[in-house]
């Protein structure tokens, strides 16, 4: 039997629990929604040699996924409810590097500060290495301008006019498997709605459209500021709810995280 908890973060949703075999069986066969308890993703918290605490992850269709904003948030409660870590200011370690997060106890939310955006792709995500972020790229009978980051992940950010955002559905799944980008790539069509608020909805590699990508929040925050489209400080309106990015010095991710159920399941 595995012990395990389930969370969301904007209805990004996840199941949590520690060391197990065949992790990645595991998360395919728990995060199905009609024959296993139904997430995003999987988390397994575990110790660190070089963090306070290490966390894993496996999208829903078993493969590795280096980072995730708001399975993070929600990573954070989970080992603060379980006395796996007691501070609320600490470090963990993953894929993607060390990651620094912070419970603020008086409004319940958790920010997590994501590495630094890498704006010229060197990686074996994409096919042309050195490839620029700006590119043009023509799907399903449209053409648009597509910018590419990894931001512990690798995303897509696609701007597209305002209301428009269902057009872009074919689009968005098409150049999630471009050849460009043989590992698939996360696609986040954004709306720019004021000087401090975009609409974002993303297509994840892995597990489909979600209510809610924290990296893609940030992805899409960044590129946008970047462009000279937002302020620093941007409101990330995503189909689970709102998430605030802040792309001062760096890129701050900050949201709720809300524990769903605790229970007990089969092993794999």
């Amino acid at each position: 039997m595995i012990s395990f908890e389930k969370y969301h973060g904007t209805g990004n949703d996840f199941i949590f629990t520690q060391m197990v075999p065949y992790p990645s069986q595991l998360a395919i066969l728990l995060c199905d929604r009609h024959f296993g308890i139904g997430a995003d993703g999987l988390m397994i918290a575990s110790p660190s040699t070089i963090a306070r605490i290490k966390m894993d992850y496996w999208n829903s269709d078993g493969s590795v996924a280096p980072m995730c904003g708001n399975g993070m948030r929600c990573f954070v409660k989970y080992v603060l409810k379980n006395n796996i870590v007691q501070e609320h200011v600490f470090d963990v370690e993953t894929k993607a590097g060390i990651i620094h997060v912070e419970y603020h106890q008086h409004s319940d939310l958790v920010s997590v500060t994501m590495t630094d955006p890498i704006m010229v792709l060197q990686t074996p995500d994409v096919k042309h290495p050195g490839m620029f972020q700006h590119i043009e790229i023509e799907l399903q009978s449209k053409k648009k301008a597509v910018s590419a980051l990894f931001l512990g992940t690798l995303h897509a950010v696609v701007f597209v006019e305002s209301g428009k955002t269902l057009e872009y559905v074919e689009f968005a799944e098409a150049l999630g498997k471009h050849p460009a980008f043989p590992k698939q790539i996360n696609v986040n069509i954004v709306e720019v709605q004021s000087n401090n608020s975009i609409l974002v909805t993303t297509y994840e590699r892995g597990a489909g459209w979600t209510k809610s990508c924290g990296t893609g929040a940030c992805a899409s925050a960044f590129q946008a500021f970047k462009d000279g489209l937002v302020s620093p400080s941007v409101n990330v309106l995503v189909p689970g709810g709102t998430l605030h990015v802040g792309v001062h010095e760096s890129i701050v991710l900050t949201g709720e995280a809300t524990w769903i159920a605790s229970g007990v399941t089969n092993d794999v």
